[in-house]
């Protein structure tokens, strides 16, 4: 019996040792381990997210290098549609197509105004404007119809101010326009060829 005691008692201290060890480990190197897998996770979390916001910011950089490239076409294709004539000629358009858009819409002109070319805001860019300022009276809706009819013209321009009143005729409309045209860069400013 004795060697079935003892064989018992190592077993026992074999046992014990076992299970120290064991908690041992499951005290010092699981922790540490746990710990190890935690930051491993955020660090991926975080290259995730790092790497989804840089995918946003390039998506971002491309729609905005595709609006630029836009810009640049949609800007080359109204420089190339500039008139290149003298101011004098470029008044006469505007003149002409605001009475062939006020008699097609009912509208009744009462003036229209032009100022002196100026190249003030633009002096690199070789444009030259003058403001056209005019009145029309008439109906509300054959205002909104000229309005319309005027910005689908083609004509060179940006409505600088816009004021509608009700007056005895009607709607009076009164607008300024800032026309423009490629200026010549030999000439004066006025009537250049």
């Amino acid at each position: 019996m004795s060697t079935s005691l003892r064989a018992s008692r190592l077993r026992l201290i074999l046992g014990t040792t076992g299970l120290a060890l064991s908690l041992g480990v499951g005290l010092f190197l699981l922790p540490d381990a746990s710990q190890r897998l935690n930051r491993q996770l955020s660090a991926r979390r975080a290259a995730e997210a790092s790497r989804n916001k840089k995918r946003q910011e390039l998506a971002d950089l491309r729609q905005l290098a595709d609006r630029i490239h836009r810009g640049e076409k949609t800007l080359a294709d109204l420089e190339a549609r500039l008139p290149k004539g003298s101011t004098g000629a470029l008044q006469w358009d505007v003149s002409q197509t605001l009475h062939k858009l006020a008699d097609k819409n009912g509208l009744k002109l009462l003036s229209v105004k032009y100022s002196q070319p100026n190249r003030e805001g633009s002096k690199d860019s070789g444009l030259e404007s003058i403001e056209v300022e005019f009145v029309a009276v008439g109906v509300y809706a054959s205002h909104k119809a000229f309005m319309l009819d005027l910005e689908g013209s083609g004509l060179p321009f940006a409505v600088r101010d816009g004021r509608l009143e009700e007056s005895p005729e009607g709607a009076r409309l009164d607008i300024v326009l800032r026309a423009y045209r490629r200026a010549s860069t030999t000439g004066s400013e006025g009537d250049d060829a």
